[in-house]
């Protein structure tokens, strides 16, 4: 297996950049940013991987764990260590040295009590990989805009579509000065287990594609791509990493996956938040059976007429509607105990990705002339759910408990 300096070589020849260091910056650390940061660190000769965090909590979590990330194969918990971290504080990212370099400048690592305490780190990212939730991701952009440039790639790991059309419009409006994008579909198995550790349940597999921007079919658009040697480096990269099973893919071939988990999370993860159930609450019964039907009618003709698949063949097999149900049917039949994303979030009084799923549907489907009222309905019902959540919440009378009496005692009075 080749090494990423001998990658890093090889591309700075081929495409006469030099300068190129390899680091690879990941945000998001949840079940899928975990493991890729695992995985890349497993290989036999790992890259430089830094690590951002927004708040200097998550540091403080992250030390508690001896700097190490965790991934449990078959009951036994595999561990990293060796990143570097970053933390932001009063918009101004911070490098947290690590544990070697501060042992050899002869610092105790546990005086590290917050961000301000460390230099500041300004310097330019490569590649950039990004696992958050969709709503975030604008946010987290903008916090590193300054340090990324057109030779940037950024990995796009998340759920929903429509992410890159609004950082397009919010933040990256000149294309001479936008980074170079690429998106990817990661369908192992990954449960959280504890803060900076997930058991991984299943093999799966990593997806990769560069993107092209624009509504003109695929097909005809990836004919003319030219990648950067950043978005080389991180593709070859992924794919020579054992356990992450990294394949390339066209960029027609990827939006296909995409579609189909877009509408698996249109219909079990909506209707899961809504009924605040999980998978197999919602199998074998008729009135969502009736509901998920009429849903995937909306959802299959929104992506039947998108102009990016036309000339695909196939496409309204691939999407019609009933082999849209038997797919999710058989997410749902597989993942029984699962509960959808959206249902957590609302639970911990987060705001969802609805937006980017049945709110995608919604809008794509205007722009084609299609009214989905019915994914319109399901969009307003999970807002509507977290605005009474929220407010339910702020209106909640405080207890003060440092005058309770608990039942048996007596006061000094008494």
């Amino acid at each position: 297996m080749s090494t990423w300096v001998q990658d890093v070589e090889d591309i700075s020849r081929e495409t006469k950049t030099p300068g190129l260091t390899g680091r690879v910056h990941i945000i998001g650390l949840g079940n899928a940013g975990t493991f890729i940061a695992h995985s890349l660190a497993s290989r036999q000769s790992p890259p430089p991987i830094t690590l951002l965090m927004h708040q200097a909590s998550f540091y403080h979590a992250f030390r508690r764990k001896k700097r190490s990330l965790a991934v449990n194969y078959n009951g036994l918990d595999d561990n990293r260590t060796g990143f570097d971290v970053e933390v932001l504080h009063d918009k101004v990212w911070h490098r947290i040295p690590s544990k070697d370099e501060q042992l050899e400048a002869n610092e105790d690592p546990d005086v590290l009590e917050s961000a301000e305490d460390v230099p500041e780190e300004e310097g330019h990212i490569e590649c950039l990989i990004v696992c958050c939730k969709s709503y975030m991701t604008e946010k987290v952009i903008r916090g590193v805009r300054h340090r990324l440039s057109p030779d940037s790639t950024i990995l796009f790991i998340q759920n929903g579509l429509g992410i890159i059309e609004k950082l397009n419009k919010e933040i990256f409006p000149d294309e001479k000065s936008r980074p170079n994008y690429m998106q990817g579909v990661l369908s192992h198995g990954l449960k959280k287990q504890d803060s900076y550790k997930v058991g991984h349940v299943n093999v799966g597999s990593l997806i990769l594609s560069p993107v092209v921007t624009g509504q003109t079919p695929l097909i005809e658009a990836e004919k003319d791509t030219h990648w950067a040697p950043t978005t080389k480096y991180l593709l070859r990269l992924l794919t020579l990493t054992p356990s992450l099973v990294a394949t390339a893919d066209t960029p027609a071939g990827i939006l296909q996956y995409q579609l189909e988990r877009l509408a698996v999370g249109c219909v079990l993860g909506s209707l899961g938040a809504i009924h605040d159930c999980k998978n197999r609450e919602l199998l074998h019964n008729f009135p969502v059976s009736r509901t998920m039907r009429l849903l995937l009618l909306e959802i299959s003709s929104v992506i039947c007429a998108l102009p990016e698949l036309r000339g695909i063949p196939g496409i309204e097999d691939r999407f019609s509607p009933e082999r849209l149900r038997r797919l999710i049917l058989n997410v749902a039949s597989n993942r029984p105990e699962d509960t959808s994303s959206i249902r957590n979030d609302l639970h911990y009084q987060r705001n969802t990705e609805i937006d980017f799923l049945n709110g995608w549907i919604v809008k794509r489907g205007e722009e084609l002339g299609m009214k989905c009222v019915l994914n319109y309905m399901i969009q307003q019902l999970v807002l509507s759910r977290m605005y009474i959540i929220n407010h339910r919440e702020a209106s909640a009378v405080p207890i003060d408990f440092d005058n309770v009496i608990l039942s048996g005692d007596k006061s000094k009075d008494d």
